[in-house]
């Protein structure tokens, strides 16, 4: 007795504990391996879902928890309100990630979230294929569970980690299996109303989840249906508990209302997304044999040979890895011999998958998707439409667990567990991820720090943060960060839409964007609060030696590079280049001298000239060593000389003349 006990015991640890551990740290060794001086994958979308998780945790733990407004309108995007709408809201995740915020720090919280929500999703799905296929063997259930829920096409979503939050479908899962699989009396109304509540409750986790399984439950319904129609069966049963499963579906729906009516009104102020962009980004055929070359065993085509005919749009990297492909071909072997009943229900899987599949692919501008969309609320809002791949990877579980009931081989326990040790082996291989992306996180630190403390120290009623050498949504989220710490609202902002009416996302000009709140245009679409105290106003900078300054919005301040992209002058005394469509120069002959900034109006001038050519740069004495600048145009000859300030790139003037 004690002997199958430990046996028990020893099984549960193994599939349970060991396995998704060893998954999770493949997944995250980055980030693990480094002390958390590395983080997956970069500081754009993975830190911005980290102000969320912290903006969640500090208003419900606060004095102010029971103030709406307060909780959607963070500091950023100042003075705009409500602005949390325009991106993922993360009540869910915020849960978990609070509980580890009571005694860790946000960073720690969120990796310790991520190794949470992983887990999770693996043993959500491990329990699912368990009870829909009892008597298949432990081995294939863990393979299986590792296929999907650590499938590449699941944890390459590491970048976005809002979609990670997956470990409600396994309920899912097996209620769409007794659904398509049992007498159709069998589901009564009790089981309709807590297949409802499981789908509305990922709305409190993320709307695309939520909708695309969804999908995936109206196609099995739909099954259900047909079948109900070809016995002719209209009973449908009260069943057990019904009046607390009208509890708690009302309650779910009524705590969903109240979540997404902002997310209503911010669809009155940007409107649906545009029919053309979704259509464009649905998995093409090839999508699912396309990957990036971070894994050991990548798909047959990478960005390196992709064929952009075929495969295009957004995300398109949807190959769910080898092993997942092997045990759908078996399931399908399975099913099509006829020398052996078909076990029960993985007819019907097959074809869930199959039309799950088919439907929601675009082909040369062909799809079913527009009309399949229409009886999915909030589909018509989902920009990246090929994120379905996910879905469609988890649907696919219960057909390869019934499946693998007929997988069995004779082999006595020696043979037997040789054989499953080099199955999960190979199992381990094929989601194993071997050059992840990740940024230096202690670097990104050092910046906030800095930027925090002169901020803190300052007496800044608002501040914009002016970056240099860096991309824009990593200043942004930067800011965002230095926001969330200080208090200090910012003009700076990232997230799912932006300000309408030109708000300045790659111009990092303080003054510019100062300038375009004063102007106030946004009102016309946007809620905001009252602007005062503008002399308080700041524009904070971080120089190459790691100190932070801050100045006037007014005060001129010179936006310098370290490289270009591209040599379009060099002659004279001066180079000039181009970079992200902005055009710098810098001085001949001058050891680490930077590259600095032309701007005009406090925007970049822009790199990409047209008919005209940059032909000559040189310092005119008579204009206090002002750097002229010969713009030419051959085709229409004519020629602009551009008055250029030479310490700030600040574009002073010019003057046209005829070519002889």
């Amino acid at each position: 007795m004690i002997n199958i006990q430990i046996i028990k015991a020893a099984h549960l640890v193994l599939h349970y504990l060991i396995v998704p551990a060893i998954a999770v740290t493949m997944t995250l060794w980055p980030t693990l391996s480094s002390g958390l001086e590395q983080l997956q994958t970069d500081p754009g979308d993975t830190l911005l879902n980290l102000y969320f998780l912290e903006h969640a945790f500090q208003h419900f733990s606060g004095p102010n928890s029971l103030n709406p407004d307060q909780y959607w309108s963070p500091n950023f995007f100042w003075p705009i309100r409500n602005t949390l709408s325009w991106s993922d809201h993360l009540l869910g995740p915020s849960v978990l990630y609070g509980v580890f915020r009571f005694f860790l720090d946000p960073f720690q919280s969120y990796v310790s979230w991520l190794i949470l929500t992983l887990s999770l999703n693996y043993i959500s799905i491990r329990v699912a294929v368990q009870r829909i296929a009892p008597t298949t063997a432990a081995i294939w259930m863990s393979i299986i569970a590792l296929a999907t829920a650590f499938s590449p096409t699941i944890t390459q979503q590491l970048g976005h980690p809002q979609l990670l939050s997956l470990f409600l479908i396994g309920p899912i899962l097996v209620l769409c299996h007794r659904l398509i699989q049992e007498p159709s009396e069998d589901f009564s109304a009790t089981c309709w109303l807590g297949l409802a509540s499981w789908i509305l409750s990922i709305g409190f986790f993320n709307i695309y989840i939520c909708v695309y399984a969804c999908y995936g439950t109206l196609i099995c319904s739909i099954i259900h249906l047909w079948e109900r129609l070809r016995v002719k069966n209209r009973i449908i049963r009260v069943g057990q508990h019904f009046k607390r499963n009208v509890v708690i579906f009302i309650s779910i729906i009524s705590a969903n209302l109240i979540i997404y009516w902002p997310y209503l009104q911010t669809l009155k102020i940007f409107g649906k997304r545009p029919g053309g962009e979704i259509l464009n980004n649905l998995p093409k055929p090839l999508s699912y044999f396309y990957s990036s070359k971070i894994w050991l065993l990548h798909a047959p085509w990478t960005p390196d040979n992709r064929p952009t005919e075929l495969i295009y749009g957004a995300e398109q990297e949807l190959f769910p890895g080898w092993i997942f492909l092997i045990l759908l071909t078996a399931a399908i072997i399975t099913a099509v011999r006829r020398n052996r009943k078909t076990p029960n229900g993985l007819i019907q899987w097959l074809c869930v998958i199959a039309i799950m599949v088919l439907f929601s692919l675009s082909w040369s501008g062909i799809s079913a998707w527009p009309l399949i969309s229409k009886l999915l609320p909030g589909a018509s809002s989902l920009r990246a439409s090929s994120r379905i791949g996910m879905m469609i990877i988890l649907f696919a579980a219960p057909a390869l667990a019934i499946a693998a009931q007929r997988w069995k081989l004779e082999l006595n326990l020696t043979r037997a567990t040789l054989v499953g040790f080099l199955a999960m082996l190979g199992s381990f291989a094929g989601i194993w991820p071997i050059n992840w992306p990740s940024f230096s996180l202690k670097q990104w630190k050092k910046e906030l720090n800095t930027l925090t403390a002169s901020l803190s120290s300052s007496q800044c009623s608002a501040f914009w943060y002016q970056w240099s050498e860096q991309v824009p949504w990593r200043a942004h989220v930067l800011a965002m960060h230095a926001q969330q710490r200080t208090g200090i609202p910012t003009a700076n902002g990232y997230s799912g839409h932006f300000p309408r009416d030109q708000w300045p996302f790659t111009n990092p000009s303080g003054r510019n964007a100062f300038q375009w709140i004063e102007l106030a245009s946004y009102k016309n679409h946007h809620e905001a609060r009252a602007v005062n105290d503008t002399n308080s106003w700041c524009v904070a900078t971080l120089n190459s030696e790691g100190s932070a300054s801050l100045r006037d919005p007014e005060d001129y301040m010179t936006i310098t590079t370290k490289s270009v992209e591209n040599i379009l002058l060099n002659n004279g005394d001066f180079l000039i280049g181009s970079k992200s469509s902005g055009l710098y120069f810098k001085t001949k002959g001058q050891a680490n001298s930077l590259w600095i900034l032309i701007s005009r109006n406090d925007a970049p001038v822009n790199s990409d000239r047209g008919d005209f050519e940059i032909v000559k740069a040189e310092l005119n004495d008579d204009y206090d060593g002002s750097l002229f600048i010969t713009d030419r145009n051959i085709k229409q000859g004519i020629q602009y000389i551009w008055i250029v300030n030479a310490q700030t790139g600040e574009f002073l003037g010019q003057t046209m003349e005829s070519l002889p």
